[in-house]
């Protein structure tokens, strides 16, 4: 190889040295001495052998390989792993076992059903992601109270300088991303491990325990490396995920490899440092980064980065104001580049406050009803009312959430109990109450129902997500060939 020695700073490939600055090249000379020959070892001098004496390394090869040859052996032990038809192999559909024993992580679209169902199977209950489809204040003072997170999508792209603060306190539970495509649970993760009373699986709650003490890497770890959370994660997909994700990681893994053999080094005051080169226009995947309230303070978790950064005090129970500026500030620096973002927020179930609601209501009303029968003049607008409304069934309870037990202890309003207790009310007015208080009963049932419907949803929507139709689509091409119908089409495009 050609070595230029006008610059003193560069020096060729790694392992040879660089040339001094001032040394010029000298013309290649004889040595005027004559040679000397070995002295002659006694025989009695212990402290030396001679070489002619030692054993000698019988040497197989003509010379040394920098890569030695792969054993033919080796080969074959590889070669017999694979299945005899690949295409069959990969047009199976998955089951149980392939998920549990892939220790991969694919990836997952920004969709509120997925993560859904994977907090229910993670145990996490009473808590739902929701989507926004704007970042404006007023939208957001709609959802379900209260807000336990907010997950912000969009397209990574590599940053200089990353803010993160100097210390990570202990009282927040934050992991690292360790693994590719694992940024969707790892942003689940980091936001109801901090969500105050939120009820946690014991799995999870185990996991918390055994983790809270360790650093965010290692935290991190842990979590890719868990085979519960890997394979809810992983619940969600087919084989060809599995197929492109390892396609992805071998290519990655050969581009490393690639790039490290081609790295050149530059010498500056003395040391030796990576060269910097400007990052390529290239694609890059989309990440998940959360924002999460808690320690008094409003946080970015961002898995890719070592530690939280703490965007500001919380000073209101609304804590979407402090975050909000952060992500449309994102929103912002990426204008022109990219138009990919999405935005959930994971909330309160609804189930559990229409839950609350139903409970409240029929309380409401078993209190009018109470009230009607110590009063003899109510007497057949109560058996009346109590023949058109029967809600205290225990089957139809428990289709709620709810027992005998919670709706006797539920709060009626104070205004309520006035208003029943008056003894100047009539049969008319007590007649109305009696409507209004039962059409309530009704409408909390139906927005309970109606949330049931759109868990139903969820529900369609991933098992919609884990249909694998590549076999099926495989079939039809397979038939369409056999029978000639392929070249047909082709002459015909």
């Amino acid at each position: 190889m050609e070595v230029e020695h006008s610059d003193p700073d560069i020096i060729h490939m790694e392992g040879e040295p660089a040339p001094l600055q001032n040394e010029q090249p000298q013309p290649l000379r004889r040595s005027g001495r004559q040679p000397v020959k070995p002295k002659r070892l006694d025989s009695s001098d212990s402290a030396y052998e001679s070489p002619s004496k030692k054993s000698k390394v019988p040497n197989t090869s003509p010379g040394r390989r920098r890569n030695p040859k792969r054993k033919v052996s080796q080969q074959c032990e590889l070669v017999g792993h694979l299945p005899a038809n690949l295409l069959e192999e990969a047009l199976k559909p998955l089951d149980t076992n392939d998920i549990e024993e892939w220790e991969g992580w694919v990836e997952l679209e920004s969709d509120p059903a997925f993560f859904n169902i994977i907090l229910r199977d993670l145990g996490v209950e009473n808590v739902k992601a929701q989507e926004l489809f704007t970042v404006e204040q007023e939208f957001m003072d709609l959802l379900p109270k209260p807000v336990f997170g907010l997950i912000f999508l969009f397209e990574y792209l590599p940053e200089e300088d990353e803010t993160e603060d100097e210390e990570n306190p202990s009282e927040i539970w934050f992991a690292n991303q360790t693994t590719n495509n694992a940024c969707a649970t790892v942003a689940l993760l980091n936001i109801v491990m901090n969500a105050p009373g939120v009820r946690l699986g014991e799995t999870l709650k185990e996991f918390k325990e055994s983790t809270k003490n360790l650093s965010t890497a290692l935290r991190g770890h842990r979590l890719s490396s868990n085979p519960y959370i890997r394979r809810i994660h992983n619940s969600l997909t087919r084989r060809m995920d599995h197929l492109n994700a390892d396609l992805a990681l071998e290519n990655e893994a050969s581009e490393a490899a690639s790039k490290k053999s081609k790295t050149r080094y530059t010498i500056k005051g003395g040391k030796r440092a990576q060269t910097r080169r400007k990052l390529k226009e290239s694609e890059y995947g989309f990440h998940f980064v959360a924002y999460v309230p808690a320690d008094g303070y409003v946080w970015e978790l961002d898995g890719l980065k070592t530690k939280p950064h703490r965007l500001g005090p919380l000073e209101s129970t609304d804590w979407t104001t402090v975050a909000r500026p952060y992500i449309e500030a994102r929103m912002l620096q990426y204008e022109g580049t990219q138009l990919s973002f999405n935005l959930l927020a994971l909330c309160q179930s609804p189930l559990a406050v229409h839950s609350q609601s139903i409970a409240r209501a029929l309380a409401s009303l078993q209190c009018f009803q109470n009230s009607l029968r110590s009063r003899p003049d109510f007497s057949d607008l109560e058996i009346s009312q109590r023949e058109n409304s029967n809600f205290s069934d225990a089957s139809l309870l428990s289709e709620f959430q709810l027992t005998e037990a919670t709706v006797e202890t539920a709060e009626v309003p104070q205004s309520l109990r006035e208003q029943i207790e008056q003894p100047s009310i009539s049969v008319e007015e007590a007649h109305n109450l009696f409507e209004k208080l039962t059409l309530e009963v009704k409408s909390t049932m139906g927005e309970y129902r109606s949330e049931m419907i759109a868990l139903a949803e969820d529900e369609h929507r991933v098992q919609g997500r884990k249909k694998d139709y590549a076999p099926a689509l495989h079939k039809w091409v397979t038939k369409l060939a056999e029978k000639g119908a392929l070249e047909e089409l082709i002459k015909i495009s």
